[in-house]
């Protein structure tokens, strides 16, 4: 917590989407709830892919644990780990979420700005990772969806000041069984592209210990 001396970093995975019965975000934030690394308190939460309930699931979370790191992780389909730059104030309204529910605007917040920059400095943190062999690239698109909802949602509690934290969004590739699942070996072969769970939590690991 920030002030406390033992620093708090909540990490979030969302739960299964898109017909897939796996999201390895939930996976690392499960392996990760409760840890201490690098005498930082680990918080994991798993989110409803949810429009209408995921946004107070974790503004419980947020006022509970009052964390000083915020790292939203989710998963694409990218060969590598990705790390967001950046969170467009939009959101697609071709794709409901798990339960149904379809945006009625493609905007987030009329009120709000275009986009806001993490302020975790990706590059850093990819350059970290590519120091330990673990493939990643900076993203300039979280995409329209969930993941692009969330961090544009965590950016803004920080900016308003309701928030006192350091964050970004983490993006996880596919895991093999989900390759097999909807048939996307196209992307890449494994073992560096299609990264196991193991390597997966390593990375994260790798980026708590870099923070302060």
């Amino acid at each position: 917590m920030v002030g406390d001396s033992v620093p708090t970093i909540l990490v979030t995975g969302f739960e299964p989407f898109d017909g897939f019965t796996l999201n390895p975000s939930e996976e690392v934030a499960k392996a990760l709830d409760g840890k201490i690394i690098n005498k930082h308190s680990l918080v994991g939460l798993v989110l409803p892919l949810d429009y209408k309930n995921a946004l107070e699931i974790i503004d419980k979370a947020l006022d509970k644990h009052k964390p000083d790191y915020v790292l939203c992780c989710g998963q694409a389909n990218r060969a590598v780990i990705t790390i967001e730059r950046i969170a467009i104030n939009v959101l697609s309204t071709k794709r409901p979420d798990n339960y149904d529910n379809t945006p009625k605007s493609d905007v987030i917040n009329y009120e709000g700005p275009a986009a806001y920059f993490a302020n975790l400095e990706p590059q850093t943190l990819v350059q970290i990772l590519k120091d330990k062999e673990i493939p990643a690239e900076v993203s300039y698109f979280a995409g329209a969806y969930g993941c692009n909802w969330l961090l544009y949602n965590v950016m803004q509690r920080i900016e308003y000041g309701e928030l006192e934290a350091q964050a970004t969004f983490i993006h996880f590739p596919p895991m093999p069984s989900q390759a097999i699942q909807k048939d996307m070996m196209f992307l890449a072969p494994m073992p560096l592209d299609m990264m196991m769970l193991d390597m997966l939590i390593d990375a994260m690991v790798t980026i708590i210990k870099s923070l302060d």
